[in-house]
C-alpha cells in the first residue's frame, strides 16, 4: 500500500524507497526529502557514525534548529525529534581510562578501547565501516528490479482437481479431455500429481475390499505476455 511522505505529502509507492525513521511504517519520509535534510541525519540512519550521548544532544539541537529555519512542518520535526531521542536513549558517554583517556566498548568482543580506535586489536571489528546499504543504492536496486519486471514474460495458471473413480482407478478419460481442451486454448501442462483423500469399502460378488481413493491435480500454465528481451526469456 502506498504511503504519504510526512514532509512533502507525496505518495510513496511500494517500489519507491521510503525512510521509516520510527517503527511506525505510516510515518515515512521519501528519499528526495530526506536527501535535502542535514546530512548527519543520513549518517545516523545508516549507522555510519556512533556519537556519544553528549554529542547526540548537541546534534539534536542543531538539526532541529536547521529544520525550523528551513520551514519543515511540525509532523516532520516531531518524527526527527523522536528518532534522535531514541538514539540518545541507546547511546552512552564514553568511560575514562586510568590515565584519563576516553574509552569505548567494542560491540563484538566487549573490550574497552581508546575512543579514537578504528579497529579493535582483539577481534578486528572496524568501528567506522558502513554496515548497511545506503538508501540511494536501495533506490537503484528497486528501480532496476521494476524495469526487469516490465521486461519479464507473464503467465497465468489454472488448477484442476480430478477425483478418482469409485473403484479407486484413475479417471483417465476425464483427464484426457481436460488436457486436450486446455491445450486448444493455449495452456501448457506444467505438472500433475495425486493426493490421497481416504479409503472406500466396496463389495463385489460378496467379497469386500478397501480401496484407496485419490484425486489427481493438474496444473496448467499459459503465457499472456512475451518477454521483451532475448529469445531465451520468451514463452515456450
Amino acid at each position: 500500500m502506498a504511503k504519504q511522505c510526512i514532509s512533502c505529502g507525496k505518495n510513496i509507492g511500494l517500489l519507491t524507497v521510503r525512510i521509516p525513521l520510527l517503527e511506525n511504517e505510516d510515518l515515512v519520509i521519501c528519499a528526495e526529502c530526506f536527501e535535502k535534510m542535514p546530512s548527519i541525519l543520513d549518517d545516523l540512519y545508516q549507522k555510519r557514525i556512533h556519537p556519544t550521548k553528549t554529542e547526540l544532544l548537541t546534534i539534536k539541537e542543531e538539526i532541529i534548529q536547521q529544520l525550523k529555519i528551513l520551514n519543515y512542518n511540525q509532523d516532520t520535526i516531531n518524527v526527527i525529534t523522536k528518532f534522535l531521542d531514541n538514539k540518545i536513549k541507546k547511546a552512552k558517554d564514553p568511560e575514562n581510562s586510568e590515565n584519563g583517556k576516553l574509552l569505548k566498548k567494542c560491540p563484538v568482543c566487549k573490550k574497552n578501547v581508546n575512543y579514537d580506535t578504528e579497529i579493535c586489536s582483539d577481534c578486528g571489528f572496524a568501528f567506522n565501516v558502513m554496515t548497511v546499504i545506503e538508501y540511494k543504492e536501495i533506490a537503484k536496486i528497486y528501480n532496476e528490479r521494476l524495469e526487469q519486471y516490465k521486461r519479464n514474460p507473464f503467465y497465468e495458471y489454472d488448477y484442476i482437481v480430478v477425483p478418482n473413480k469409485s473403484d479407486g482407478s484413475t479417471n483417465k478419460e476425464s483427464i484426457e479431455d481436460i488436457i486436450r481442451n486446455h491445450a486448444m486454448q493455449g495452456w501448457r501442462l506444467v505438472t500433475m500429481y495425486s493426493n490421497e483423500t481416504g479409503k472406500n469399502a466396496i463389495t463385489v460378488g460378496g467379497v469386500g475390499s478397501n480401496v484407496t481413493i485419490c484425486e489427481d491435480i493438474i496444473v496448467f500454465e499459459r503465457c499472456i505476455k512475451e518477454a521483451e528481451e532475448s529469445e531465451d526469456k520468451k514463452c515456450h
